[in-house]
């Protein structure tokens, strides 16, 4: 099944039919949504993070001012 290309073009458009094909089941399984949960959930738990960071920070500001 070459259809007059030769072995690399043919090769090439394989590959990129599977990639559309392999894209579209990621789709339609809804793995971006899934990628997008996980983020928003790492986002959310570094925010956290430097909030006490901060908080944490401001504590050792007025411990060292009284000392």
């Amino acid at each position: 099944m070459n259809f007059g290309f030769d072995a690399t073009t043919a090769a090439s458009i394989w590959a990129t039919i599977g990639l559309v094909i392999f894209l579209g089941i990621m789709i339609y399984f809804g793995v971006p949504k899934l990628i997008v949960k996980l983020l928003d959930d790492r986002i959310g738990r570094i925010e956290t993070e430097l909030a006490r960071a901060e908080a944490l920070r401001a504590e050792a500001k007025a411990l060292l001012a009284d000392y």
